[in-house]
């Protein structure tokens, strides 16, 4: 169906792209480049058999990016229950995964929303329609439209916050 070159040139223009579309689900850099990588790999393994390249290295890739934190909280936490990390009293288990494992600290609303909403939005801000992301999703788009309205008014609510009781009053006195 598709050609190699066909493949090549649908890394050189998707790959940074997946690699965004992995960060702005609040994955670190490191694993949305090593989860888009894989996801490519397996990519050019089915190429000839995938309808929807880049909605299927969106799914594959974010799928990656989920097991590759699951499987770094669960070896810290087998490490922690084996006694091969000291932690303190002072701090509590969840405390250490959070400290060991890489977060990504994103300044921008979009990691406030909820992981449902914020995966619906990411989709959406990567120009897939609302029955694209329904199909690759597997949801309905009445519930894609719905989730993506509640993601915006929570981005809105926090949008207002931002601006702080400061700039209502004239700043601080």
């Amino acid at each position: 169906m598709a050609s190699s070159l066909d493949f090549d040139d649908f890394f050189r223009c998707e790959f940074a792209r997946l690699v965004a579309f992995l960060v702005k689900m609040n994955f670190d850099r490191a694993t949305s480049e090593d989860s888009a990588s894989e996801a490519m790999l397996a990519a050019r393994g089915k190429w000839a058999t995938l309808r929807y390249p880049r909605a299927w290295v969106r799914k594959a890739a974010y799928g990656n990016a989920v097991e590759s934190i699951e499987r770094s909280r669960e070896g810290i936490r087998r490490a922690l229950s084996g006694g091969w990390l000291n932690t303190s009293n002072d701090h509590s288990v969840d405390d250490t995964l959070a400290a060991v494992v890489e977060q990504p600290q994103v300044e921008y609303l979009l990691a406030k929303l909820p992981e449902r909403q914020r995966l619906v939005f990411a989709w959406h801000l990567d120009g897939f329609t609302n029955v694209e992301i329904a199909e690759a999703l597997e949801m309905t788009s009445a519930t894609v439209r719905s989730t993506l309205r509640h993601a915006r008014d929570r981005l809105k609510k926090e949008f207002e916050g931002a601006a702080g009781p400061e700039s209502a009053e004239g700043g601080a006195a």
